[in-house]
């Protein structure tokens, strides 16, 4: 899926309980739905996040928001409830005017 990337972050350590931890996520921009009927309005894009293992996130550490990339998002099963995870970031433009 092409996906507008607006923001990364990751992190890792060890929690107060002594567990290692790795935790990143992907922040993009979608286009909003066209709207139901002639009443309606729809335009622009929406904020969504997406849970990112951290080595895909360490793999974007230079790269200037935003970018346009592929991301291959595969919808999985946690705990009985459907959640989307990343599993391989490509990166294709880079826009440096857009934000700065």
């Amino acid at each position: 899926m092409k996906l507008n990337i607006v923001g990364y972050e990751g992190s890792s350590g060890v929690s107060k309980a002594g567990k290692a931890y790795e935790i990143g996520q992907l922040h993009t921009l979608a286009p909003l739905a066209e709207p139901f009927g002639d009443a309606g309005v729809a335009r622009g894009q929406m904020g969504t996040t997406y849970r990112t293992p951290l080595p895909l996130i360490m793999k974007l550490k230079n790269t200037p928001c935003p970018f346009m990339a592929e991301v291959d998002i595969r919808d999985v099963m946690r705990f009985g409830k459907r959640e989307q995870d990343v599993y391989d970031i490509i990166l294709l433009t880079v826009d440096r005017k857009v934000v700065p």
